[in-house]
């Protein structure tokens, strides 16, 4: 994922059984779906 303040990206690991980016963002995000994601502008 990239910093948007300061463009430095961060690596982060997931469980290996996870087979979509989905549910690698949902399960970084607490079981929160990106769909439910408030866009700050």
């Amino acid at each position: 994922m990239t910093c948007p303040s300061t463009n430095y990206i961060h690596v982060l690991r997931v469980p290996p059984e996870l087979t979509s980016a989905r549910e690698a963002i949902t399960w970084v995000n607490w079981g929160i779906d990106p769909d439910r994601f408030s866009i700050e502008t």
